[in-house]
């Protein structure tokens, strides 16, 4: 077992606001995978941006979480699942936490979800279901449920993998059990909240969005998207969406009162215009022919235009632009191959599976690309982290950061 690390430094003021260069949770501080962070670099030189630090991280798919100067993580080392904090300038660790044992799966080892900083506490889901709130600046465990001993939720087959979603005093999680497919959390003691539904979990996390001054928590579950009141977990309605073995994995992205969901298993993809009763459907396209079937790699939006990945587990993945109101292909870069993609200044931040990192255009008119570092990481599914002028990024064994600013 890995022992837990103290803090080199402890800190005498924590502040409680996240900076607006900050990157706090999964997808980013608007959890749509888009920074709004500008004077980044628009080219590359030569062997890329300068690299500020790597270290050795360990096995798993959870992206990067930063705020006030941490960067936070889920890894697997010596088969344990482990949160790791580091200096967000420097990869220094600051401090460890064991969670438990690891996971092993033919599709990939390790924890898939991402830690959520709010204020001086980290929320981390793991990959085998407990639900942990520890303190940001040492580590030390403030309270901890469980989705499957709590809630009787099912350890699904490649594992859990929705990340927290925390809003005010609410920590939203799936625990996918009968009374309790989805379920909010007191983000001061765990005390549970609210919970419903009956749904099983898949491997998507949650969203919000705000109609009409009205918060719905959104949940795309293994049956479809559910639509929840935020305070009160009043289901107020239900999209079906079954993806075969439970596919449903990319988190629904909110644009407005629209709402975007997709999975790959020759399902499709939709938009919906949201309301607190029927959401009305603006256009779908389904089976093979689908404009975005971005599968396990969620899509990004830029001033009317979804940019994604579309594919299968196999086969030939494209990437797309898609217009958002229509379902309009627009243009499509043929074979690009499996990628998890960040949108920041007006740019695509791209890394491959096989481990290409790609600066693009996020146009409209088509796709440009800036620069391709080719094969720089290692296998990976990790979404890019932008913060303060900075490109995270994980493989499967190592952490790297980047300095992106243009200047």
């Amino acid at each position: 077992m890995l022992p837990r690390q103290p803090a080199m430094l402890v800190m005498l003021v924590w502040l409680t606001v996240v900076s607006a260069a900050d990157w706090p949770n999964w997808l980013g501080p608007n959890r749509n995978g888009s920074s709004p962070e500008m004077g980044l670099l628009t080219s590359w030189p030569t062997g890329g941006p300068k690299l500020l630090w790597k270290i050795e991280g360990g096995d798993g798919y959870s992206s990067v979480a930063v705020a006030r100067g941490r960067a936070y993580t889920l890894v697997q080392r010596q088969d344990r699942e482990v949160v790791l904090c580091l200096d967000a300038a420097t990869g220094k660790t600051l401090w460890t936490y064991d969670i438990g044992p690891g996971f092993h799966n033919e599709y990939g080892n390790g924890p898939r979800s991402t830690p959520a900083i709010d204020g001086n506490r980290v929320y981390v889901t793991s990959v085998h279901g407990p639900v942990l709130c520890l303190d940001a600046a040492s580590g030390q465990r403030v309270w901890q449920r469980d989705l499957v001993k709590d809630f009787g939720g099912k350890r699904i087959t490649w594992g859990m993998s929705a990340s927290p979603l925390v809003e005010e005093d609410l920590v939203l999680v799936i625990p996918g059990a009968p009374g309790a497919s989805v379920a909010a959390l007191d983000k001061r003691s765990g005390a549970v909240v609210w919970k419903t539904g009956d749904d099983q979990a898949a491997y998507a996390s949650p969203s919000i969005a705000i109609i009409k001054g009205r918060k719905i928590a959104l949940f795309f579950t293994a049956s479809g998207l559910q639509g929840v009141d935020f305070r009160t977990g009043k289901p107020l309605w239900q999209i079906p969406w079954k993806t075969d073995y439970g596919c449903n994995i990319c988190t629904p992205l909110v644009v407005g009162d629209l709402v975007f969901i997709a999975s790959g298993e020759q399902m499709g993809c939709a938009v919906y215009r949201l309301n607190s009763t029927r959401p009305q459907l603006l256009w779908e396209s389904r089976g093979a022919k689908s404009v975005l079937k971005t599968y396990w790699a969620n899509a990004v939006h830029q001033d009317g235009y979804l940019y994604g990945v579309s594919g299968e587990f196999s086969g030939v993945i494209n990437l797309n632009c898609v217009e958002l109101k229509t379902g309009r292909l627009v243009w499509s870069q043929p074979r690009f191959g499996k990628a998890a993609i960040t949108l920041a200044n007006g740019h695509l931040f791209i890394v491959t599976k096989t481990g290409d990192v790609v600066l693009a255009e996020a146009s409209p008119k088509g796709y440009v690309e800036k620069a391709r570092l080719t094969g720089y990481l290692g296998d990976n599914r990790t979404v890019p982290t932008i913060a303060d002028g900075r490109l995270y990024l994980r493989d499967r064994r190592y952490i790297y950061c980047l300095d992106i600013r243009s200047n």
